[in-house]
């Protein structure tokens, strides 16, 4: 499976994000790539602005330096 990403697309809101589509995060500082589970986030964060989320992420590599993509796992 891949990721598809929607081109130039952000909800704004993590809330105002439709279930059916999938998120991911990237590491802008390493460049890992992995799926973002919404239901494991606190339940104030759950309408919490996108970029606000972002600030918060850590990844395996130390860095606070993330980006949440929105899109669509495809077959490959």
């Amino acid at each position: 499976m891949r990721f598809q990403k929607i081109p130039d697309w952000q909800p704004g809101y993590l809330n105002a994000c439709p279930r059916h589509v999938d998120i991911r995060v990237t590491c802008l500082s390493c460049g890992i790539e992995k799926d973002f589970d919404r239901d494991a986030l606190p339940w104030q964060l759950h309408h919490a602005i996108i970029e606000d989320i972002e600030q918060r992420l850590k990844c395996e590599c130390g860095e606070k330096r993330a980006k949440l993509l929105f899109g669509h796992l495809m077959p490959d």
